[in-house]
């Protein structure tokens, strides 16, 4: 196994990516990112229980069990241009939790990363240098399979001191077929803690994070279900600009920034994607607040509110 940075570009992984694309169904090729470097195991629920890639088993932390301090307030903190107008050392946070590249904030404050969450095996496979930086803190890693296999293969786990919590996309379950529309429905009435807004684009949101997200091409969305899942009842989100500043993020990236697929999506399944599950989350008590003012995201489906308004009296004069 090579921890040389170029990960999952290796001319014997294309090889295989290519292999399996050409090999394998439609329905199948979500998996091209496992096979064949990953087996797993499910437990009786048919949560993924046990993960080996490269010859490497990596403990996993049940779902159950990843929320043993049950925070009820949480800040979901992003990878947005306006996470660069809040002042950090003057904001109290007791909890958060981080998605992508938000772990370079603590290269200027002490942010309580207690939860991370990433979902892009793109971002891992660009960024292993930031994921370097995630798996070294005592925390809980959410991540997908793909992610998982990726991390893997550039940071040898014996060096994570993270715990690692598998989830995965309700459409797109490791080594099984994607889900058709009418398969979606079908759960959607045997759970009553699944929810399908729109089975044709897999448009929908789970209360049971254990069977899987909705993922609505946005790790912002993965992480709030996440969070509620454990129990949170109050949540700050910070840097969900959505669209806004073509999809840049506030941290340095480079001379060829990550594309970003925000604003094409944003109409077509964020957007109507938070704005159903907004409602579903009211009736349960959640609370959401998003800190970007300048987010495209209506204040009609998450009000919003400035920073600021969160300091004590006594910092908000200072």
């Amino acid at each position: 196994m090579l921890y040389n940075g170029k990960v999952g570009n290796q001319r014997l992984d294309r090889f295989w990516r290519k292999f399996y694309a050409a090999m394998r169904s439609r329905r199948m090729q979500h998996n091209r990112h496992l096979w064949p470097y990953v087996s797993i195991k499910r437990d009786a629920t048919g949560a993924i229980s046990a993960f080996k890639a490269f010859r490497h088993s990596v403990p996993l932390t049940p779902v159950a069990e990843a929320f043993t301090d049950s925070p009820e307030l949480v800040h979901l903190i992003l990878s947005g241009p306006s996470i660069a107008e809040i002042q950090y050392d003057r904001l109290p946070i007791a909890a958060a939790m981080g998605v992508n590249g938000s772990i370079a904030l603590v290269h200027k404050f002490d942010i309580p990363f207690k939860y991370y969450c990433v979902i892009d095996q793109n971002f891992v496979r660009r960024r292993i240098d930031l994921m370097r930086e995630v798996v070294s803190r005592d925390l809980t890693l959410f991540v997908t399979p793909d992610v998982l296999r990726y991390l893997m293969q550039g940071i040898p786990p014996a060096t994570y001191k993270c715990r690692i919590c598998v989830i995965e996309v309700v459409s797109e379950r490791a080594y099984q077929p994607s889900s058709t529309p009418q398969e979606l429905l079908a759960l959607a009435r045997a759970r009553p803690e699944m929810s399908v807004f729109d089975a044709e684009r897999a448009l929908g949101y789970s209360f049971n994070v254990a069977r899987g997200v909705f993922d609505a091409d946005t790790v912002a969305y993965a992480a709030l279900q996440v969070m509620v899942a454990g129990g949170v009842k109050k949540l700050y989100i910070h840097g969900l600009d959505l669209g806004f500043s073509s999809g840049r993020r506030f941290y340095d990236e480079g001379e060829r920034p990550e594309t970003s697929r925000l604003v094409r999506n944003f109409e077509r399944m964020i957007e109507p994607s938070f704005a159903q599950a907004a409602g579903l989350l009211k009736e349960r008590g959640v609370e959401l607040y998003n800190l970007s003012l300048d987010s495209a995201l209506s204040e009609r489906i998450i009000p919003k509110v400035d920073w600021r308004s969160l300091l004590s009296p006594v910092a908000a004069a200072a």
